[in-house]
This record gives C-alpha cells, sequence and structure tokens, in this order.
C-alpha cells in the first residue's frame, strides 16, 4: 500500500520537477499578503484551507496533462517530459486508465473541498474554484486543450491570479477589483517560467508537432519576448507604485533588472537548458521578495 501512494505522489506531483514544487508557495501568498495589506489582519484559517484545496487541483491539472499529452502523441520515449522525470507511462508503466481516473478522482476532491469552504467563506468561492478547474482541465483537454494552440502562457497566467483570488477571497470574504492589478507582477514571472521551458524544449516541440508560443515565435524572437515579459514585470511594478496599489518599498526589485537582463540575453542563446535550471530559483527569489517587501 505504501508504495503504490508514494508512486501516485511522484507521478502526481512530477517528483516536484515540473514545474518545481517549490513554485506551490507562489501560487499561494500573494492572495494572503493581497489580505493582510488590505485588511491588516492575519487570517490564517481561510488562507491555510483554501491552500489544502488547491493541491488536488494540481494533482489534477498534472494527471490530466500527461494523460492528453500521451494521447496525442506528443509525450513519447525520447521526450523531455519523459528525459527530466519519471514519466508514469514510461517509468512506472501505468496505464492511461489510471492516469485519467486518478485525474478525476483529484478534480472531485477539489470541487467537494472548496465546496464546504465557501459554505462558511462565502459561496462566490464557488464561481472561482470552477474556474479554476477549467482553467486546469483546459490546459491540455478538450474541447479546448488550449496549450496545444500556443496559449498555454495565457492560461497559466490567468490561473495564478485565479489561484490568488481564491485565498483573497475566502480571507476576505469580498472580491476587491483592485486584487486582480496586485496579482498581474506574478501572473507574469509564472508564465515567463512556462515559456523558458518551453524554449528548451523548442526543437524536440517542433519536430513533433507540439505547437507552443516558443515554437511559433522561433528562437530569434523568443529571446525577445523574454526581455518583453521582465520588462512588463518591472514595468507593472512601477505603475503599481505609482498608482498607490503597491507601496514604494517594491520598487527594490529593480535592481535585478540587469541580472534579468543577462539571463535573456546571453544563457537564453548558449545553454537554454542551464537557463531553464537556473530561472526557476531566480523567478522564485524575485517572487519572495516581491511578497516580503509588500508587508513592510
Amino acid at each position: 500500500m505504501l508504495e503504490k501512494i508514494l508512486k501516485l505522489a511522484d507521478i502526481s506531483s512530477r517528483g516536484g520537477k515540473v514545474p518545481p514544487i517549490y513554485l506551490y508557495l507562489v501560487f499561494i501568498l500573494p492572495g494572503f499578503a493581497y489580505s493582510i495589506a488590505t485588511t491588516g489582519l492575519l487570517n490564517y484559517i481561510p488562507f491555510v484551507l483554501v491552500s489544502i484545496s488547491i493541491v488536488p487541483l494540481i494533482i489534477a491539472t498534472n494527471l490530466f496533462d500527461d494523460y492528453f499529452d500521451y494521447v496525442k502523441g506528443f509525450d513519447k520515449i525520447d521526450s523531455p517530459n519523459t528525459v527530466y522525470r519519471h514519466h508514469p507511462i514510461f517509468y512506472y508503466k501505468v496505464s492511461q486508465r489510471y492516469l485519467i481516473t486518478w485525474a478525476v478522482i483529484f478534480a472531485v476532491i477539489y470541487l467537494i473541498i472548496s465546496f464546504l469552504i465557501s459554505l462558511r467563506y462565502g459561496l462566490m468561492l464557488n464561481i472561482i474554484s470552477v474556474a479554476g478547474l477549467l482553467l486546469g482541465y483546459g490546459y491540455t483537454g478538450p474541447p479546448l486543450g488550449y496549450k496545444y494552440l500556443g496559449l498555454g502562457e495565457v492560461g497559466v497566467f490567468f490561473s495564478t491570479i485565479a489561484a490568488s483570488e481564491f485565498i483573497s477571497v475566502a480571507v476576505m470574504g469580498k472580491f476587491y477589483p483592485g486584487s486582480i492589478l496586485y496579482f498581474v507582477p506574478f501572473a507574469l514571472l509564472i508564465s515567463l517560467l512556462l515559456f523558458i521551458g518551453n524554449y528548451r524544449d523548442l526543437e524536440f516541440d517542433e519536430r513533433s508537432g507540439f505547437k507552443t508560443l516558443a515554437v511559433a515565435l522561433g528562437k530569434r524572437r523568443s529571446d525577445r519576448v523574454s526581455i518583453a515579459i521582465f520588462s512588463l514585470f518591472y514595468g507593472s511594478i512601477v505603475a503599481l507604485s505609482l498608482m498607490g496599489i503597491y507601496s514604494k518599498f517594491p520598487l527594490i526589485i529593480l535592481a535585478t533588472g540587469p541580472v534579468a537582463y543577462y539571463f535573456s540575453i546571453r544563457w537564453i542563446r548558449r545553454d537554454s537548458i542551464s537557463f531553464e535550471r537556473y530561472a526557476g530559483p531566480f523567478l522564485f527569489g524575485i517572487l519572495m521578495s516581491l511578497i516580503v517587501l509588500l508587508l513592510l
């Protein structure tokens, strides 16, 4: 039994590698930081409950992703997804039915927990939770499968905002429209991380007929897009500070701009695999620093 549980944990979390498991903090902390900044209260109970409820959604999304990538023929024995981690079908020899069954189970668990939380902290949470599930399933699932349309980064952008809203609404009991702008810088860098991963796999995806944004743009224009997203991130912090949504402390993050520029121009051209490996901790460091600065 323990062996089966450990296998499912490794499969559903992708070994904590894709995406890195520490990025979970970036999904849950911005909403909590916003609630603290807005109310001045440390209402940690709904924060903990919603943070727990998001876990089965992430698991379900990962399993749907592996299932549909395999069914559509994009995950193969020599594909990046198989090389970088323990692919469930090639490494563990599980069936397609195993993946889709557990994906549905965890999706249902997520909805049940979210509904129970909404009974105490507001029925509006059901709208956000359903939107989160649609974004997670729709990433690869029919009829949309927006990942295969080169819109994966767009979906991750909105998923990050949805997760943050889920927590902030639960903690404060109310939706504040200004909170969407508050979460934009976080969503930008999470989307950039996915884009970097797709850039790493560009040549393989192109041969496989897998259309990502990086494939559509090509290497040269992808370089520019990484710079553009970084620029939007830093520009959004300046704009939010000028608008009064952020304090002045987050402007300290601008000091990381030269490193971000170096990463985009130098590393992405020289060694995209190393760039992807180091970009995760770098972006995580920036976002965690931003959260701390927002709470000052």
